[in-house]
């Protein structure tokens, strides 16, 4: 079993910057009535510390979460999904997919892809994760589109103790004697047994663990099973991203207004994360072979150019 990994923390001035780049960036994308409107159910949030709440999004969609433990805080700041992958799956998105969501969490990105829909298999190992997962299905009238496996998934077989953080969004696999005890699986051996050879979506954010779950991903995606991936940045996982490009995967940053793919073609820290056209918080990777097959037809594909933001967009 893998040590716990750090994803990519930006420094303080990094920090501060990061969080001046993500409101202007939803401000944009939902206008600042509705950031106005954000801030105050932040507040309302702090100030009543209620066990439980929910926020209804844009698209409808209803995001039940435990506070403070669940509390997804650029949900309740735009009262939308405004990761710029979710603009490109909805860009592209065709009948019959089929999503893996690993690192599933309480359901953004399961509730996204279902509402497209998509066929979901949602991996989460978090018990408090998954009764959330389940309620929000529900209530948003997909359950029948998901299935959920409360699994955690890496480069190996057994079990281990999953460790749930206050902030269950970062809980994780652990050394230490505590937390639930929870199958452990490589995502090849699943979605064998699942009888899953070609997904359309692959997502993977399991707070800094990825490269393990990559490399138990690794026979899966050599046979290209994959034709789009959607993976968390992190310093430990940018070799992953190289050998994955060596099997024929393109990288890319998406900018929705714009509607373009910018290209990354250098795995080095800065090239991936120096030079974000935003503050993304996730890389996508698209297989050559489904490129040439027209998944991102409509879109530009351009180099991603160094010192480019939002701001100059």
């Amino acid at each position: 079993m893998h040590e716990v990994l750090t994803h990519f923390e930006p420094s303080p001035p990094s920090k501060l910057r990061t969080a001046w780049d993500k409101l202007r960036w939803g401000m944009r994308a939902v206008g600042p009535g509705r950031v106005l409107q954000g801030a105050a159910r932040l507040a309302l949030l702090r100030v009543r510390r209620p066990k439980r709440s929910e926020v209804k999004l844009r698209s409808g969609t209803v995001m039940e979460f435990d506070y403070p433990s669940q509390f997804p805080p650029m949900l309740v700041m735009f009262g939308d999904l405004v990761d710029p992958e979710f603009a490109f799956l909805r860009a592209i998105a065709r009948p019959g997919w089929t999503v893996v969501d690993v690192g599933a969490a309480i359901g953004q990105f399961t509730l996204f892809a279902a509402s497209l829909g998509a066929k979901v298999h949602a991996f989460e190992p978090s018990g408090a994760n998954v009764a959330t997962l389940g309620r929000n299905l529900e209530r948003n009238g997909v359950a029948g589109r998901v299935r959920v496996h409360q699994v955690a998934l890496s480069n190996t077989t057994g079990e281990a103790r999953f460790q749930t953080d206050a902030r269950t969004w970062l809980s994780r696999l652990d050394r230490s004697d505590g937390g639930e005890l929870v199958p452990v699986q490589r995502l090849s051996d699943t979605l064998g047994e699942l009888s899953l050879p070609h997904v359309s979506v692959l997502k993977i954010n399991v707070s800094g663990y990825e490269p393990a779950v990559m490399e138990g991903a690794w026979r899966f995606l050599e046979e290209g099973g994959a034709d789009i991936l959607v993976l968390l940045l992190g310093l430990e996982s940018l070799p992953w991203y190289e050998k994955i490009a060596g099997l024929g995967y393109r990288f890319f940053y998406y900018h929705p207004p714009r509607k373009t793919l910018h290209e990354v073609t250098a795995f080095d820290a800065s090239s991936v994360l120096d030079h974000r056209p935003w503050p993304a918080r996730h890389i996508i990777a698209v297989r050559s072979g489904a490129i040439d097959e027209g998944v991102v037809s409509g879109l530009n594909i351009r180099p991603l150019q160094n010192g480019s933001s939002y701001a100059q967009r």
